[in-house]
């Protein structure tokens, strides 16, 4: 759940996919200025692992957007937990369901833009009857990845999410995150 706005904020503008705040903020000379925050929709992305040294990544087609990597995922929908929202955007973008999910990294946005972007981590995978993806407003391809190919394409900075390549590069260099990802993948 992100972090709310002050409760003296007044909402200025409601719209489909956020709102935006205003506030008062005394400084800390005694002087006042405004302040403001749009509060989004949470997000989940997840890493699925078709075997210890392969991913699956997307690519993926959406109007008005220039084309992008990325792993699957999306907005958390109303009333919907963060682990609700992995397993339908996972299932709806991919075909697959994930025999094996992990919360990895959960990060609270606090700044201008707040909302909680949740990493997981998938195995054991199972690919489902095709939806039909036609009507979804995106074109969305799958490519089993080698990790050592993930990596590569992380520190080019090619995928779209920054926390995300983030993340992957430590699971792959920081002695602890992989040791973390061995013992989920075992």
């Amino acid at each position: 759940m992100p972090v709310p706005p002050p409760s003296e904020a007044t909402l200025v503008f409601d719209g489909t996919l956020a709102k935006a705040y205003q506030w008062p903020q005394k400084m800390f000379d005694g002087s006042e200025r405004t302040f403001e925050c749009y509060v989004r929709p949470d997000t989940v992305t997840v890493i699925p692992f078709l075997d210890r040294n392969t991913v699956l990544l997307t690519k993926q087609e959406q109007p008005a957007r220039q084309t992008f990597w990325d792993f699957p995922g999306g907005r958390v929908d109303p009333g919907e937990t963060l682990d609700e929202a992995v397993v339908r955007e996972f299932r709806e973008e991919t075909d697959y369901a994930a025999g094996h999910l992990m919360l990895w990294k959960k990060k609270v946005h606090t700044g201008l833009i707040r909302y909680e972007q949740a990493l997981y981590v998938a195995k054991n995978l199972e690919e489902l009857p095709s939806l039909n993806h036609e009507e979804d407003g995106e074109k969305i391809e799958l490519f089993p990845t080698s990790w050592d190919e993930l990596i590569q394409r992380c520190l080019r900075m090619e995928l779209r999410q920054e926390s995300v390549m983030l993340a992957v590069l430590a699971m792959h260099y920081d002695p602890e995150q992989r040791a973390k990802l061995d013992a989920f993948l075992a």
